[in-house]
């Protein structure tokens, strides 16, 4: 069984009682190895492990990125119609050679208003913060846009090299310091649920800001106080961080408290950060607005409760 080393890292969660995220705790806590947090579920997806492929919150097949592609700009099958053309497309729909939709919904849809165009990102330059298995760079390089993908799992970026040539392994925490190369180069930046995993959201929220050039636009996800921090979840943490040691142990408990096994990656994604803050949503606008952003609207302001906020902002 291979053992997990467990940093000695004070946890705000389970040493402080700090789970809603506050500005006036930045710079207290410690940076960990953050190469690790996600890396494990990558694999297991280049692997196409049950319960870490299929899923919407990692697949990559051309169904999947249809499915995101009509999430982000409420346009259906937009990859097929191009492929096949539309009279083709919809002889083929009526003989049912598609992956059922229902098999496409393991992990839950996104609704966001207001949607995007379906030519939005077209001839853009895009910067995706995160990367992981690179389900949102194949989303934005199929919409025309070109996609600079960067992340620090190995596996992360392994899966992504499949379909992009510029990916980097580079941390969110680099580009202000270390990249200035990359400051105000994009016209649109996505960085979707890795701002709350880290040590310092507020810091790594200026990261990712800087890399927006004026005129474009921010998009991030970060999880709400709601699910995320809520006594059923915490215990499950608290219980995983403390009382868990193997990743096999680890693995296991994810699929035992998954509604089914087709699901485990959002418990493993959920459980396996040792950072996992809640950011409330006046918190993450004003993020916005003090790093140069303007029009700033939270996408899923209909959806509740809300697990996390969508939220979009546009350089001045």
């Amino acid at each position: 069984m291979m053992v997990i080393e467990q940093k000695k890292t004070r946890s705000p969660h389970f040493d402080d009682d700090r789970v809603i995220w506050k500005d006036e705790y930045s710079g207290l806590y410690e940076p960990v190895d953050y190469s690790i947090q996600f890396d494990y579920e990558w694999k297991l997806f280049g692997e196409k492990k049950i319960g870490f492929c299929s899923h919407t919150g990692v697949e990559t097949d051309d169904p999947w990125i249809d499915d995101r592609i009509y999430e982000l700009t409420g346009v259906k099958n937009f990859i097929e119609r191009k492929k096949i053309g539309a009279a083709a497309f919809y002889a083929k729909k009526l003989l049912d050679f598609f992956i059922p939709e229902e098999q496409r919904n393991i992990g839950g849809r996104l609704y966001l208003d207001p949607k995007f165009s379906i030519d939005h990102f077209d001839g853009k330059r895009c910067l995706d913060i995160g990367c992981g298995a690179g389900r949102w760079t194949k989303t934005l390089l199929t919409l025309g846009a070109t996609v600079k993908s960067i992340d620090v799992s190995e596996h992360g970026l392994k899966s992504t090299r499949r379909f992009n040539d510029d990916v980097e392994a580079l941390s969110i925490f680099d580009i202000k310091t270390r990249r200035k190369d990359l400051h105000s180069a994009f016209d649109f930046v996505i960085c979707w649920g890795v701002v709350m995993c880290t040590h310092d959201p507020k810091e790594a929220f200026e990261n990712a800001a800087i890399a927006v050039k004026r005129g474009g636009q921010l998009y991030t996800m970060i999880y709400a106080p709601t699910y995320h921090n809520s006594p059923d979840i915490l215990a499950k943490r608290k219980h995983y961080h403390t009382q868990l040691s193997t990743l096999e142990e680890k693995l296991q408990y994810a699929y035992d408290i998954s509604d089914c096994p087709e699901n485990a990656i959002n418990n493993l994604d959920m459980l396996n950060t040792f950072y996992n803050w809640t950011v409330p949503e006046e918190t993450i606008h004003n993020w916005y607005k003090t790093n140069g952003l303007e029009s700033v609207v939270t996408l899923n302001a209909h959806e509740n409760p809300k697990c996390a906020y969508h939220v979009l902002g546009t350089k001045k």
